[in-house]
């Protein structure tokens, strides 16, 4: 049986995509995703595109510790980080296209969007670690 973070999720309006132990950082997850959390689809994925690309950078509000600011309106600390970038445009994708196979229609936003940890995973070796691992969930549907 599967967890998942959304709670109030109706099958009705709402279409869901979710990625386990994707090998990812949770902290830039987590900043990303509230970047685009509230947005539309499309604009979601331009956004996401645009961090790929390094021409638009994500804002880091709560892990920005240490970090080198960026050019734009309101943020201070930021990155681009592509990797993070990458996975998340392949769940909007995805959910978005689950909401295609449901019929919800064209004007789909994010409703939520949430990183959480993983399974710890080791390095085997010499060079022996903790591999990071993050659970993703997105949910898109129509705004009533």
């Amino acid at each position: 049986m599967v967890k998942y973070a959304f709670e109030n999720f109706n099958k009705e309006t709402m279409a869901r995509a979710s990625g386990n132990n994707l090998t990812i950082s949770l902290k830039k997850a987590s900043e990303t995703l509230r970047e685009i959390k509230g947005k539309k689809v499309s604009a979601a994925i331009s956004f996401l595109n645009q961090v790929i690309e390094q021409k638009t950078p994500v804002a880091y509000r709560r892990y920005g510790a240490e970090m080198a600011h960026r050019k734009g309106k309101g943020i201070a600390a930021g990155g681009f980080p592509v990797k993070v970038a990458k996975e998340i445009l392949k769940l909007i994708n995805s959910a978005s296209k689950n909401a295609s196979e449901q019929e919800l229609g064209d004007k789909l936003f994010i409703i939520s969007a949430s990183a959480r940890k993983g399974n710890t995973r080791h390095h085997n070796g010499r060079n022996s670690g903790l591999m990071k691992a993050t659970n993703v969930e997105v949910i898109v549907g129509v705004k009533e």
